[in-house]
């Protein structure tokens, strides 16, 4: 932040610019309070629009609507009113992107959004504007009749934790409104609209219905649902209302989401599902029958990965905003409440000329000495291990405390170990002494060390012994020089007779408590695979027969560098296998599964008493090594194959002799016992 002054708009702070409309401002906030101080986001209404009469009716109607709305799936207004001469609103700050922003994020990664994680935010949705939708005035018990109007990607924010918020609520349709719409006007986004509204019919809750139908729909098939050239050939799009069925773009939507979704999307209202609460259940119901082991959680993931370098570099910037003392701000702000400083006009904060010693203090510097690690690595990725537990940065640790390996020595700080002084780094003409211990220690830097520790022996013997005993301490001083120069010569030949043993390339510095050097670790390198139309509630994926996870956005992690069989297998279907390699020049592979073909089945079972050892065999081209007993499986399936017969070769632990074993597979749902083979 430097010594830059932040603008300060009332009782808010202004910590950076959002976004721009086309009659307001939105900025990211700090509010300015002598107990709370919490980030809210701010509108501030142009002052041309501010001052003009029927735009301050629309400003009201909408808080009208909003500043009574409290639900877990719609933003929050917190505060409203007019601060030199600007209309402005305090809503809650949701921390993440607008739905928009999801799609045209995955479509430049040419991915779509998960079926499931696509349902559940549709649930939300569906939960919010039922709220809306039936919400009653607590203190006249008369019914808010508010529609929202304006549904549409662009007004669903997603958080980076997995929250689901319905904002913008500026055209909504309400009993409080008292500004009617004009003839020949829309309102609300041309591609979100209803047959209902061009036809001039009478608007009700399943208006928004439509919008969601429509919001899904471009979820699940990452494309616009009513797209023409022009507005024209847009308006007549959305009069005839002829909806393909999801599936017919994305095969991985099961008939059953196509028809809530078309239900939603029926041109005639009453065909619709009488409220969004009944829509609600239709998708939790059709969520939890297919995707069993979805959970909420899973959004959090999702969004996570995809914005990680942009929360990254955010969670770094309110980091630096957590640093700036509010202090002045607030006698500032109490000023102005006060008159004491003069009005102005623009979103600049006059700045007293005179400063108290609190108010001198540079903004920037921070309350507390700390350091922050957020769970990203160098590159902006988060580091799992692979269950799923999140480790700490170590590389960037290092960065914010100083990484001090081969600096110069200095005076020891309160973070560091405290070493014996007998071990640590001196200076001495311009070169580092490294401790007794170390091998590579050159004749110099032995003298050095050992007169250093020799005079603190002397130094420290000459304090404590009684100045009448002369003679003593000289004996003493003489006896403790010899035994160091023994001991320092010894540890000098000893290091060095054993320093060509040791690998060149460890540093000098790397050594463990008693001075030994570990020995060099092979550097490993990883690449990924990026996997596209991978279903990860009914499709496994293997390589080298080896089983990976893949996460939420189709990405398979820290894959060792080599050549795989990659194989997806999904019960019922045939494999998918494909030989692929990870290298230096292809460490972000991609690929993409196509629909597995339905196939026929039998099995071949190891029975864990009969047989402990190992099978190999070629199955669709790959050659697979399986080791008995099974670590996740009781048989391994074969497709059923009338005209040939299967081949593998077994050994078990008690000998090393490899022994070939045929069978055929006839029919489906065939058991082959492989213990009664052995027996035959």
């Amino acid at each position: 932040m430097g010594n830059k002054k932040l603008d300060r708009f009332g009782k808010y702070l202004l910590l950076d610019h959002l976004l721009d409309g086309g009659m307001n401002r939105i900025f990211r906030a700090r509010y300015l309070g002598d107990t709370a101080s919490k980030i809210c986001a701010v509108k501030v209404v142009l002052p041309q629009y501010s001052n003009d009469p029927q735009f301050k009716i629309m400003f009201m109607d909408e808080i009208k609507v909003t500043f009574g709305l409290l639900h877990p799936n719609v933003v929050q207004t917190y505060d409203y009113g007019t601060h030199k001469g600007q209309l402005y609103v305090a809503m809650e700050y949701c921390d993440g992107r607008n739905l928009k922003e999801y799609l045209d994020k995955l479509k430049e990664r040419k991915f779509v959004f998960p079926v499931e994680i696509s349902v559940y935010i549709g649930t939300q949705i569906c939960q919010g504007l039922h709220y809306a939708h039936t919400l009653t005035d607590k203190l006249s018990g008369k019914e808010m009749n508010i529609i929202h109007r304006d549904i549409s990607p662009h007004n669903i924010m997603l958080t980076y934790d997995g929250g689901i918020k319905i904002i913008d609520f500026g055209i909504a349709k309400a009993e409080t409104n008292s500004e009617a719409t004009q003839a020949g006007t829309i309102k609300g986004k041309l591609s979100y609209l209803a047959p209902e509204y061009l036809e001039g019919n009478e608007l009700d809750a399943r208006y928004d219905q439509f919008a969601v139908g429509i919001t899904l729909w471009e979820m699940l098939c990452n494309r616009k649902l009513f797209k023409a050239p022009n507005d024209i050939a847009v308006l007549k799009k959305i009069q005839e209302c002829d909806v393909p069925a999801p599936s017919s773009i994305n095969p991985n939507v099961p008939p059953e989401l196509d028809e809530i979704i078309l239900k939603s999307l029926s041109k005639n209202p009453k065909n619709r599902f009488d409220n969004m609460d009944m829509m609600n259940r239709a998708l939790i119901k059709f969520l939890y029958s297919k995707y069993p082991d979805f959970n909420a959680t899973d959004l959090s993931y999702f969004a996570k990965e995809l914005f990680k370098e942009d929360i990254q570099k955010d969670r770094e910037k309110l980091f630096d905003y957590g640093k700036i003392d509010l202090a002045p701000y607030i006698k500032d702000m109490k000023a102005e409440a006060r008159g004491e400083l003069d009005s102005d006009d623009t979103l600049q904060t006059k700045v007293s000329s005179q400063k108290s010693n609190e108010d001198s203090a540079d903004m920037t510097k921070p309350r507390v000495n700390a350091v922050f690690d957020f769970g990203f690595s160098s590159d902006g990725a988060e580091e799992r291990t692979k269950s799923g537990t999140r480790i700490l940065n170590r590389k960037k640790i290092k960065k914010a405390i100083g990484d001090h390996k081969g600096a110069k020595s200095g005076p020891a700080t309160s973070d560091r170990k405290k070493v014996p002084e007998a071990l640590k780094i001196e200076k001495n003409d311009d070169r580092t002494v490294a401790p007794i211990g170390r091998r590579n220690i050159s004749n110099r830097s032995v003298e050095s060390t050992m007169a250093l520790n020799k005079s603190r022996i002397l130094k420290t013997k000459d304090e404590t012994e009684d100045s009448s005993s002369n003679k003593s301490k000289i004996n003493l001083k003489t006896i403790a020089a010899s035994l160091l120069i023994i001991v320092g010569v010894g540890f000098f030949f000893h290091e060095n007779r054993n320093g060509d043993e040791r690998p060149r390339s460890v540093a000098s510095n790397s050594v463990d408590r008693e001075g030994n050097i570990p020995e060099a670790a092979e550097e490993k390198l990883f690449g990924k695979i990026e996997i596209t139309n991978f279903d990860k509630y009914k499709q496994r994926l293997y390589l080298n027969g080896k089983r990976y996870t893949v996460d939420v956005l189709g990405v398979v992690n820290d894959v060792p560098y080599g050549d795989y069989y990659l194989r997806v297998e999904q019960d019922g279907y045939k494999s998918f296998i494909e030989l692929v390699s990870i290298n230096s020049s292809n460490n972000d592979l991609k690929v993409k599964i196509p629909i597995l073909e339905v196939g026929k089945f039998g099995y071949l079972e190891v029975s864990q008493n009969c047989f402990r050892g190992e099978i190999e065999f070629e199955l669709f081209g790959e050659k697979r090594k399986e080791t008995i007993p099974f670590s996740d499986k009781s048989n391994i399936k074969f497709p059923v194959n009338v005209d040939d017969r299967y081949v593998l070769f077994y050994k078990s632990k008690s000998d090393d002799l490899k022994r070939k074993l045929e069978f055929s597979i006839n029919k489906a749902n065939d058991v082959i016992d492989f213990c009664q083979l052995l027996l035959e």
